[in-house]
């Protein structure tokens, strides 16, 4: 739901007229869950309150897919198959497919699966293409207004179950790095042109605009994994983006937290007294890809990346955010990492929720590739609908307790800050 902006002039003045309008308006939690920067830590209330900790997971493979972790077959990325979609069988029915898809991925169980399993915050991979064209032409909603509502939805509903959003652009305008998960692999042509950097702007704007002053959500996470040169290190292109991200969204938005991924090392960012950048975090990403079974191995991992947090940290003074990361299969790594990363004040959230195949990347994962895998280059309309439709956790997927019970083990007792919904006005005292 949206609203719409209304005149002081017509606002009713009787008690229970303005009681009325106000119940209409959707909830959102308290100014005392806002989230804001304090040199190392996030505090609520705006930056003045308490120690915040975030500890969540990624809502991947949902808004985009990626064929390793979920059911697409018959193109690599989701350029690729939006444009054999379109070409089988037109735009508006690759819409409804994909609303099919998104439909049956996450559900609200998801959400409380996610809380239970004793986080208070998810990651939301956003891809530019589902609200905006190649040309920059958004998607409307039937009202006319930018449709954004599936972001909102999830805002919303996260809200629900005591968890912050955090808005991460997984797949900008153009791509950012040329990688599958960017959602296009012809090239990093965001850094080429103007077009594409534009639309990178105004999609930020968009956002900044519509959750401004949300409390529900954490912090806007400005571009994942981007390099010019992925999956090389970043260069001075993706810094000079980010300021111009950064100070685009604080025309708008002066409050919520700017998160900026360094990759893959802390010394590709500045210090952000540099760029007079404030309220940021900077956040990378580990995965350790040899004999990453072995637990000496991921032990040795994780420390050494404990030990550059604190260093660059303190040297930046900005949070560590560990924007997604694996343990692998070995449970003892699970237990390890996870415990130092809570214990040395960073913050994480695992990639991903949910993964098809017998794997620990999942929170959640199917037990084998089943049959509901859709081929879109080859299977017609009606079961590309149907497999697409076939993907609810509760229906084909398990829950992964060497992941699960590492995260309930970290965050034991730790009396999590989640996002509240106020209490419903009380009628007879309003009036």
């Amino acid at each position: 739901m949206k609203l719409k902006s209304v005149s002081l002039s017509i606002i009713p003045r009787k008690p229970i007229l303005l009681l009325t309008l106000m119940m209409s308006l959707p909830l959102c939690c308290s100014a005392s869950d806002f989230l804001k920067v304090d040199g190392t830590y996030i505090k609520d209330n705006y930056g003045v309150g308490i120690d915040v900790h975030l500890y969540g997971t990624n809502l991947g493979g949902w808004r985009g897919h990626e064929p390793w972790m979920s059911p697409l077959a018959g193109a690599s990325n989701e350029w690729d198959a939006r444009n054999i979609l379109t070409d089988r069988f037109g735009k508006d029915a690759a819409r409804e497919l994909y609303n099919a898809y998104w439909d049956s991925w996450i559900t609200e169980i998801d959400f409380k699966n996610i809380a239970e399993a004793g986080l208070n915050c998810i990651r939301l991979p956003i891809y530019a293409f589902n609200h905006m064209d190649d040309e920059g032409n958004w998607r409307l909603d039937d009202t006319g207004a930018i449709d954004l509502s599936r972001i909102e939805w999830t805002v919303n509903k996260a809200l629900e179950y005591g968890l912050y959003t955090i808005l991460d652009l997984h797949g900008a305008p153009g791509s950012q790095n040329g990688a599958h998960h960017s959602g296009r692999q012809n090239g990093t042509l965001l850094y080429s042109t103007s077009l594409y950097q534009n639309q990178l702007v105004e999609l930020w704007e968009t956002l900044a605009t519509r959750f401004k002053g949300n409390a529900a959500v954490a912090g806007y996470d400005l571009l994942n994994e981007p390099s010019e040169t992925f999956p090389g290190r970043m260069g001075p292109e993706v810094v000079i983006l980010y300021d111009r991200l950064y100070h685009a969204i604080r025309a708008i938005d002066p409050d919520h937290i700017i998160i900026m991924e360094a990759i893959w090392w802390w010394d590709t960012l500045p210090n952000p007294r540099e760029k007079n950048w404030e309220n940021v975090i900077y956040s990378l990403h580990y995965y350790q890809w040899q004999n990453n079974e072995n637990f000496t191995v991921m032990k040795n991992s994780v420390d050494g990346w404990i030990q550059d947090a604190h260093k660059w940290g303190s040297k930046y003074n900005v949070p560590h955010f560990i924007g997604e990361f694996t343990l692998f299969g070995n449970a003892e790594s699970w237990n390890y990492g996870l415990q130092q990363f809570t214990e040395t004040g960073s913050h994480w959230t695992t990639w991903s929720y949910k993964v098809l195949g017998p794997n620990n990347w999942g929170m959640y994962n199917t037990a084998k590739q089943n049959s509901n895998i859709a081929n879109i280059a080859t299977d017609d309309l009606n079961t590309i609908k149907y497999k697409w439709s076939q993907w609810n956790t509760p229906e084909y997927f398990s829950p992964n307790p060497t992941v699960i019970n590492a995260m309930q083990k970290a965050t034991l007792g730790r009396n999590l800050k989640r996002p509240t919904q106020p209490l419903p006005i009380n009628h007879t005292t309003a009036m």
